[in-house]
C-alpha cells in the first residue's frame, strides 16, 4: 500500500494539515494545494480557478487519489457568491482538470457536509435520506454532490459527509474554538446564539484518519458515507465540559445576533455504513476528550 500518491486540495487548511500528516505517516507521497505563497515543499500554490495550473499539477504529480477539501467552509461566511463560486464552480474546474489531464485518471474523494441533510424526522441521519439543506454553505455542497453525478461515467468519485469537525488549530471564527478561547482567557461574558441544538462532534485528527483509511482500502463502487460518531451533544454540554476542564464559567448571554435563521436542531449521524467501510468501529473520542486537547493547545 505504501507509495500511494495523493493530491489534497486545501492541503494547508484545518483538516488538510491533519490529513497530509496522516497520509505521510502511512508512507504515501502527498502534495497539497494552498492559496498564497508556498510555505513548505509539499504545498503548491494554486487555486481552483487556475485551470491550466491545476491540469499541469495533475499531469506532473500523477496522483492515484485526489482528496478535494478546498472550500469555503464557514456557515456564516458573508460572501454568498464566493461560497458558490469556490464550492461549486471550483469543484467543476477540478473535475474538468482531471478529465483534460493527459495521465491516468485518479480516484476522487469529495468532502461534502452533513449539512445537506438539514432537519429530518430520523434521530440518526443516514446516507439514504433526501437533501434538505438549510443554509448557503450546505446548499453549495448539495450542488457539488449533484454536479459530481454528471461525471460518474468518466470519473470514480466518492463522497464523505463530515459532521461537526473540531480540534486543536481550528480558526476561532468557528463556534467551538471561539467558546474554548473564552474559557481559556476567562472572559467574564460569552455571547452565544441557540445552545439547545444537538451536534455530532468529530475530532479533526480522527477525521483525517478515517479519510486515509477509506482511500487505503479497495472499493469496487463509489461510496457516499458519513464521517460521524453517532453521539449528540448540545451547546450546554460544551459549556459544562469546558467548566470541568477550566474550573471557570463565564456568564452566558443569548443574543439574537448569533441566533441562526433556519436552525438545524439535530445533526447526529448514523455511523453504520462508516463502520462497514472501515471494517470496524473507528473509536472516535468523546466531546470532553476533544475539548481538553483544544484547551491544552491554547497554552
Amino acid at each position: 500500500m505504501n507509495g500511494k500518491r495523493v493530491l489534497v486540495t486545501g492541503g494547508s487548511g484545518f483538516i488538510g494539515q491533519y490529513l497530509m500528516a496522516e497520509l505521510n505517516l502511512r508512507g504515501a507521497v502527498v502534495i497539497g494545494t494552498c492559496i498564497g505563497s508556498q510555505t513548505s515543499d509539499d504545498l503548491v500554490p494554486v487555486t481552483l480557478f487556475e485551470c491550466d495550473k491545476l491540469k499541469a499539477l495533475i499531469e506532473d504529480f500523477k496522483p492515484d487519489w485526489i482528496v478535494h477539501l478546498a472550500a469555503i467552509a464557514l456557515v456564516t461566511h458573508g460572501d454568498i457568491q464566493q461560497i458558490y463560486g469556490v464550492n461549486v464552480l471550483g469543484s467543476e474546474n477540478l473535475f474538468n482538470a482531471v478529465l483534460s489531464a493527459e495521465t491516468k485518471r485518479p480516484n476522487m474523494l469529495l468532502a461534502s457536509t452533513a449539512g445537506v441533510y438539514g432537519n429530518q424526522e430520523e434521530k440518526f441521519l443516514h446516507e439514504g435520506l433526501p437533501y434538505n439543506p438549510m443554509n448557503h454553505y450546505s446548499y453549495s455542497k448539495m450542488i457539488m454532490e449533484m454536479l459530481a453525478n454528471r461525471y460518474r461515467d468518466e470519473l470514480k468519485i466518492h463522497i464523505v459527509r463530515p459532521f461537526n469537525i473540531i480540534g486543536a488549530g481550528q480558526a476561532e471564527s468557528f463556534l467551538v474554538p471561539k467558546i474554548v478561547r473564552h474559557f481559556f482567557d476567562k472572559e467574564p461574558v460569552l455571547q452565544l446564539g441557540n445552545i439547545d441544538s444537538v451536534r455530532d462532534y468529530v475530532e479533526a485528527k480522527r477525521c483525517a484518519w478515517m479519510i486515509s483509511e477509506l482511500i487505503f482500502r479497495d472499493h469496487k463502487d463509489p461510496f457516499t458515507v458519513n464521517l460521524c460518531s453517532g453521539r449528540g451533544w448540545t451547546g450546554h454540554d460544551v459549556l459544562d465540559c469546558l467548566e470541568e476542564i477550566s474550573g471557570f464559567r463565564p456568564k452566558i448571554e443569548i443574543t439574537n445576533q448569533f441566533v441562526r435563521q433556519n436552525e438545524v436542531w439535530r445533526l447526529v449521524g448514523d455511523p453504520s455504513l462508516l463502520t462497514k467501510y472501515l471494517g470496524g468501529d473507528p473509536k472516535l473520542p468523546d466531546l470532553k476528550t476533544i475539548l481538553t486537547a483544544m484547551y491544552s493547545a491554547m497554552k
